[in-house]
């Protein structure tokens, strides 16, 4: 079931609910955070992806200048409208030579096989990372972040975000922020990762995660 946009996820409340019974540090963070917000999905597919690109490796600040100063140099944050851009526009606007290209391969295959992204919300998680990470310029982290802020999906887990690590290390006192530690205090939220990541990514920046 596809979110409409803006709209709060069908699962959230419950998700809620579960998380706070099986996790009573998880719990005192959603009481922190407060009701007023969740997870929405505000972007079209194409826009969640560059987004994604923009900000890999970089800060949620620093990737809202990168797209702010994007926005305002070409026609149309769309497909067409990067696809359109001069080379020397897209670094104008903060991206590195890597991140263009990756940009330039993206609205390309939008551009030309703009079917190609169909269908994904009647795919599994897995077989859409697949999908995804066959374009040059998308990883698995890309892939989580279209699958958590364009889908919606429940049950992901971002272990390699490093909003995501920080947080969990700092609340959870984790001494040693490897995969498997991380894994291990997740396995309390299995169904609903993604509403426990959303949360720790709220308690540790104040810029909002939105891709």
């Amino acid at each position: 079931m596809l979110t409409k946009y803006n709209e709060k996820p069908f699962y959230w409340d419950k998700a809620k609910r579960d998380l706070a019974k099986k996790d009573p540090i998880l719990k005192k963070v959603m009481q922190k955070a407060g009701d007023t917000q969740f997870l929405t999905r505000n972007f079209t597919p194409f826009q969640t992806l560059a987004k994604s690109i923009i900000g890999q490796q970089i800060s949620v600040a620093a990737a809202a200048s990168v797209l702010k100063k994007l926005k305002s140099n070409i026609d149309r944050f769309s497909p067409k409208g990067v696809y359109s851009a001069k080379d020397s526009t897209l670094r104008n606007s903060g991206l590195s030579r890597q991140k263009v290209e990756y940009l330039r391969i993206l609205s390309t295959k939008f551009v030309e096989e703009p079917r190609y992204f169909s269908g994904f919300q009647n795919l599994d998680d897995e077989t859409i990372i697949e999908k995804l990470t066959v374009l040059k310029g998308i990883g698995e982290w890309t892939a989580q972040m279209y699958l958590i802020f364009q889908l919606n999906r429940p049950n992901v887990l971002p272990v390699k975000d490093l909003g995501f690590v920080n947080s969990a290390v700092r609340i959870y006192k984790i001494k040693e922020p490897k995969i498997p530690n991380l894994i291990k205090i997740s396995k309390k939220w299995e169904g609903y990762k993604t509403v426990a990541v959303w949360y720790l990514w709220k308690i540790i920046d104040p810029e909002d995660v939105q891709y």
